[in-house]
């Protein structure tokens, strides 16, 4: 097989281990990765020995296969390989990477018989040569960074401003060198040109990170916005995909630490985990969610100490500009996060937070235990349903019994109370599901007033279970002002504002929220219904269209009425099949009747009744007011104040409701409501 071109993967492997290092070169290759893999049992001869050096030579990544065999055997053509292998990487660069030692068993890496370049990078456990995605997602990212010809180093700028000295001979940094050294180098990769000075006292511990080398130019067209940084799902390197959800959830955790830094803007992470299992070249993640540089990374657990590698790569000019590896214990992951981010406020040069560590570390935990039942909690996020939602609700309290002021667990088990009242619950459980999550949100706000997130839930109980209007918008005003970046925050605030008929807000905060969160369905879902109550009936169209074109359906609803608004009635006809909610069924009894056909508008209001009787009053006003039965309607509009219905959250703006809305029984509902002006 040819391998000229400068993608290639060499897998160098003892005879012993064949048969693991032959798996993972067919999972490589059918991912599409170029792989060099010699199979034949002879090794030996001129012609195939110089075959050896050129195609170590030109590789891209040297992979090295270690097992018990290779630690015990003195002698073997595996060591020539490896002794070229990093003969040519004293010729690299630091930052690049090239050599990526594979453990198929439980050989620990300080093993005797093993060069010492391969102690000094992050190893991947791949036992018994069997390949997670996650492995097959990090090589293709390392092929895809452009790297310096060998013996070519990228000139590197000195720092403007340091104290410490870069650390000797060719070790590659390792992040065990501090957190200071970590946000140095995302702000390296974001344009951000200041160092860090020595702190007086307890500084951190130093580490130099360089500017982006000057030799490549920056991609053409390509203007990111200054300061802006995507957190990557970190790869699980335990060898045991269970632990997907805990590499998953440290990656989480970083990603919320960095959001809560003023002027930094952090992509969210549905859109950045989106890119997860997918070989997408770090180019095009940067120009699809619009920033600067990735922060992409390994995890690997026992027990509970974890070891973090993290690469750092500029969007820009394509280089991975730093790497290195933490060494912690999991009661030391608020600390960590609590030193980048100071690292980053004095990197910046501006105003300095009063209590920092009050900020970043509030509503976490020192318990591994409690940090690991969480991190298995908001796994299920991504999948939401009643079992999942009820088994959010179990783990969280695991996690509460274990440490009583995990604020996060407190605000977790909340957020899926009230997600359960909001759509699963049946209506005599709602209202006592809804004081739980009151009761829980309050408590995460008790211990860590500061998480704005924390804030928007808290306005969203007080909208949908309480309907009390006013309590939401001081808890929504006081989100944005703690996270005027945290999109989940952003998307209960657009939403409030376009309910509450401040229609310019509700634009400006919706377009800010899909510029962190591009490929979200449910960002893009929210934009749907926050313009369709201002009033944007095709700019709500074209957002649930791209909710569809993100392959989810959680927007159907919203475009059907938005049609039904439009009065293109054929349209929304079909948008509106199958009739499989209530928003649907009301929707297609006003379809019916307008269309002349009685019968079938009265069949879908006696089926709506049939299943939810008064929980759907708030439905009923609305299909009478577009029956033209006024007096009905106000019945139903009165009855729906009767029973508290959460529906009542958007009488203020909801059009259906255009034709009853000067009736003074009406305005004697929204006078009770006490909107807030």
């Amino acid at each position: 097989m040819t391998t000229e071109a400068k993608k290639a993967v060499f897998i160098s492997y003892a005879s012993d281990d064949r048969e693991a290092a032959l798996k993972i070169c067919e999972s490589l290759r059918n991912a599409g990765v170029e792989v060099w893999f010699d199979q034949s049992e002879l090794r030996g001869g001129d012609a195939w020995d110089a075959s050896i050096r050129k195609q170590i030579k030109n590789c891209t990544l040297f992979l090295a296969i270690i097992s018990r065999s290779t630690r015990a055997r003195q002698e073997g053509y595996f060591r020539l390989e490896w002794k070229l292998a990093v003969d040519r990487s004293h010729l690299m660069s630091q930052e690049r990477a090239f050599l990526l030692p594979v453990a198929i068993d439980d050989t620990p890496e300080d093993s005797d018989n093993l060069p010492d370049r391969f102690k000094e990078v992050q190893w991947v456990r791949l036992l018994g040569g069997s390949v997670p995605d996650s492995f097959v997602d990090r090589v293709n990212r390392l092929l895809a960074v452009p790297q310096a010809a060998p013996g070519q180093i990228p000139a590197l700028a000195p720092p403007a401003s340091a104290t410490g000295a870069r650390p000797s001979g060719s070790k590659r940094r390792t992040l065990l060198l501090g957190a200071g050294a970590f946000t140095l180098a995302v702000l390296a990769a974001i344009g951000v040109r200041h160092y860090l000075n020595a702190r007086a006292g307890a500084a951190p511990e130093s580490a130099i990170a360089a500017n982006p080398p000057s030799a490549p130019a920056k991609v053409a067209g390509f203007i990111p916005p200054e300061h802006s940084i995507a957190v990557m799902p970190f790869a699980n390197m335990s060898g045991d995909p269970a632990q997907e959800y805990f590499s998953d959830g440290l990656s989480e955790e970083l990603l919320d630490a960095l959001s809560r830094l003023p002027g930094l803007h952090v992509a969210a992470r549905t859109s950045s985990f989106s890119f997860k299992g997918k070989s997408t070249t770090v180019a095009d993640i940067a120009r699809t969610l619009n920033v600067a540089a990735l922060l992409e990374g390994s995890v690997r657990r026992e027990g509970t100490k974890v070891r973090i590698s993290a690469q750092l790569i500029s969007a820009v000019t394509g280089f991975e500009l730093w790497s290195q590896t933490y060494d912690r214990d999991l009661k030391d992951v608020l600390k960590l996060q609590s030193d980048v981010a100071a690292a980053v406020i004095q990197s910046l040069r501006v105003k300095l937070i009063d209590d920092l560590p009050a900020l970043v570390e509030a509503g976490g935990t020192h318990d591994p235990r409690a940090l690991d039942l969480f991190f298995r909690a908001r796994a299920l996020n991504g999948h939401q349903s009643q079992q999942n939602l009820n088994q959010t609700v179990e783990l969280t309290t695991q996690a509460i019994r274990l440490d009583p002021q995990y604020a996060d667990a407190y605000a977790e088990r909340g957020n899926a109370e009230s997600n359960l009242a909001g759509g699963w619950d049946p209506q005599e459980r709602i209202a006592r599901r809804y004081a739980e999550a009151r009761r829980d949100i309050e408590r995460a706000i008790e211990l860590a007033p500061q998480n704005g997130k924390s804030r928007a839930q808290y306005g969203t109980v007080l909208q949908n279970g309480y309907l009390d209007f006013r309590g939401a918008q001081v808890q929504f005003a006081k989100a944005e002002e703690l996270s005027p970046n945290e999109v989940a925050a952003m998307a209960s605030v657009a939403n409030f504002q376009a309910l509450m008929g401040r229609s310019a807000e509700a634009t400006t905060t919706i377009r800010r929220a899909l510029a962190l969160n591009p490929l979200s369905p449910g960002a893009w879902g929210n934009s749907a219904t926050a313009f369709l109550y201002i009033g944007l009936y095709e700019e709500s169209i074209k957002a649930a269209d791209h909710v569809a074109s993100l392959g989810s359906h959680a927007a159907e609803e919203i475009r059907c009425e938005a049609l039904l608004l439009l009065g293109r009635t054929e349209e929304a006809l079909a948008a509106c099949q199958p009739a499989d909610d209530a928003t649907k069924q009301a929707s297609l009894a006003v379809l019916f009747n307008k269309l002349n056909r009685q019968s079938e508008a009265q069949a879908m209001l006696d089926r709506l009744v049939k299943e939810n009787a008064d929980a759907a009053a708030y439905q009923y006003a609305g299909i009478y007011a577009q029956w033209g039965d006024m007096k009905t309607a106000l019945k139903w509009i009165e009855r729906a104040y009767e029973v508290k219905d959460p529906g009542l959250a958007f009488m203020k703006a909801d059009p259906m409701l255009e034709p009853i809305r000067r009736e003074p029984r009406f305005q004697a509902v929204v006078r009770k409501l006490n909107f807030p002006k």
